[in-house]
């Protein structure tokens, strides 16, 4: 059988190589803003942070780039050191691929995190953890103890060369067997089916295989079965990543158009919007001519699952920043959980769904596949049992909006 079925994690890898080698970086301007975690590690390491001050006059520590490495992106998110990012888009047509790609990024993250963060509990229960600290209680394994992943990984090679990829290959192919032949048959691309799987096993904690390893046959076979039907059910969720993608990309789009549309009425420019708007040339001098600040999308990403609710929590905004013409305007506003409630905003899906004269400040111009992909990415959430919270407010200036979506799971 073709497709996700027959591709072997060795091929994957030279196939997530060579895109690796084609596009080493997210090339769209952001900020990279830390915890307390990350800028201590950066500090401890000689690389001191750049210190950012928010619009609500709170500090953080972070940089600045033009472009970023999507493997150094990568290893802040499994590291838990990033608090943020802040992208800032000034014309969506010519970053749309890149922006997409950092939001799958993050969410792919969130999964992985998640997935560990189950799988380890399996692990700390098992036979094997269990046998290991009754004998050992100062060197216990458990919840909080840190266990070095590349020394455990060149210990199991030393006592079993070749067991650590025999066993991420065995959870592969079952977690592909897992999956119903019509999920995998209905993808456009197979191949990017095969890599999701794929990087989430490479993903997994090595203390889950050296575990598996150690393990007796019959408890081996018990925890692969249970890790494979883990990986499986967010598998399953892989639409919800392309959605959240889509939207965002819907989201941004939507705001770049309507701020465009007032700059042009309020210099007295109210022809032939439209036709402007739609020539690429014309729409890119507008752009440069009044200086388009464009909008900001911001991830806030959390460092771990509240122990009260044992979900993980992030969040996507997007700042339609375009109309604000204030000199000084900080590249993102502070938008925390503390300082802000759904209570304060309105409903998204509402704003959207509701006529253009009904609309204050008529804030999208096109909102047809907002609101569809909302809806789509709202109905899969719900399947999935996934927490999908939306708003919409208005900045201070008033002519400015700030749309975010809340991810729980």
């Amino acid at each position: 059988m073709n497709g996700i079925y027959s591709v072997p994690p060795a091929v994957l890898e030279t196939r997530r190589e060579q895109k690796r080698q084609r596009d080493l970086f997210f090339r769209i301007p952001s900020r990279i803003i830390l915890n307390e975690r990350g800028t201590s590690f950066f500090t401890a390491h000689g690389r001191m942070p750049r210190r950012f001050e928010t619009a609500g006059g709170e500090h953080h520590f972070g940089f600045h780039f033009e472009k970023t490495g999507f493997s150094w992106l990568k290893k802040l998110i499994s590291n838990s050191y990033l608090e943020k990012m802040e992208i800032q888009v000034k014309d969506i047509s010519a970053c749309r691929t890149h922006l997409e790609d950092a939001v799958k990024l993050v969410f792919f993250s969130m999964f992985r995190h998640r997935i560990n963060m189950s799988i380890l509990e399996r692990i700390y229960d098992s036979p094997m953890v269990r046998a290991w600290n009754r004998t050992n209680p100062k060197k216990s394994i458990g919840p909080g103890i840190k266990m070095p992943g590349k020394s455990l990984v060149e210990l199991l090679n030393s006592r079993a060369p070749g067991r650590y990829e025999e066993l991420k290959d065995e959870l592969y192919h079952r977690t592909v067997k897992n999956l119903p032949v019509f999920f995998a048959e209905q993808r456009e691309d197979q191949r990017e089916l095969d890599n999701f799987i794929a990087e989430l096993v490479s993903g997994i904690n090595p203390l889950v295989f050296f575990v598996l390893a150690g393990s007796k046959s019959l408890d081996t076979f018990g925890l692969l079965r249970s890790i494979s039907g883990e990986i499986t059910e967010f598998v399953r969720r892989f639409d919800i990543v392309n959605l959240a993608a889509l939207l965002t990309i819907e989201l941004v789009s939507a705001a770049e158009r309507s701020a465009l549309v007032r700059m042009l009425e309020d210099t007295g420019n109210a022809g032939d919007i439209s036709g402007i708007l739609e020539n690429p040339g014309r729409r890119k001098s507008i752009m440069k001519e009044k200086s388009f600040r464009g909008s900001t999308v911001a991830v806030a990403i959390p460092a771990e699952i509240p122990q009260e609710n044992r979900r993980l929590r992030f969040r996507i905004s997007v700042h339609n920043d375009g109309a604000d013409a204030e000199t000084g305007r900080r590249l993102m506003e502070d938008f925390t959980e503390r300082g802000f409630s759904l209570r304060d905003g309105g409903d998204l899906e509402a704003f959207l769904r509701a006529p253009r004269s009904r609309r204050e400040n008529s804030v999208y111009e096109d909102n047809g596949m907002c609101f569809y992909h909302l809806s789509a990415l709202r109905e899969q959430c719900g399947k999935n049992r996934i927490l999908l919270d939306t708003a919409i407010r208005n900045t201070q200036s008033g002519k400015s909006v700030v749309t975010t979506l809340w991810f729980g799971f």
